[in-house]
């Protein structure tokens, strides 16, 4: 009986490890028929709120010569898993965590260069399912040396608008 059990400790301890150390192979994306690719539709706007399209045209427009504005930015165009880090299941993993987020708005330089990025926060990130993602975004921010303004619905837009473009001089810590 001892036997039974020692033998079957070894082969699940076999199995393990093999599924464990077969190589990581990221999803594939598949050929999309006709009727997946009339699923789709335009959006009507990026601006889902209208303080969302008030906070851009302010800003745009005050905005220094040679810093551009742009709108819903993936976080992970913003920011990269670090090189260093090579385990593809770690870095498919680290992705995931960005790759399905943005940020409502982004300046960058002419050569797009990120200089800061902001978040609107309305009524939905004062309720305690969002306050986690919103951690991960200012976590993430500030480990990779780029400011990330939060500007709450019904501050005084003009106001903060003017300290994000006086931090704009700043310089920004290279990743």
């Amino acid at each position: 009986m001892l036997e039974w059990v020692f033998v079957g400790s070894v082969i699940a301890v076999v199995a393990w490890a093999v599924l464990r150390l077969r190589r990581f192979t990221p999803p594939q994306t598949r050929p999309a028929s006709e009727a997946t690719l009339r699923s789709y539709v335009r959006v009507p706007s990026l601006f889902v709120q209208k303080s969302e399209y008030v906070f851009f045209h302010m800003l745009k427009d005050r905005l220094p010569d040679g810093y551009y504005l742009l709108s819903k930015v993936r976080l992970e165009d913003i920011v990269q898993v670090k090189p260093d880090i090579t385990h593809p299941r770690i870095r498919w993993k680290l992705r995931g965590r960005v790759k399905s987020r943005h940020v409502d708005f982004l300046i960058i330089n002419g050569a797009g260069v990120p200089y800061a990025a902001i978040e609107l926060d309305g009524a939905s990130h004062r309720q305690d399912q969002s306050q986690p993602a919103d951690a991960l975004k200012d976590g993430i921010f500030t480990h990779a040396g780029l400011p990330l303004h939060r500007v709450r619905v019904g501050q005084d837009f003009a106001h903060e608008i003017t300290r994000i473009i006086d931090g704009l001089s700043e310089p920004i810590s290279k990743p």
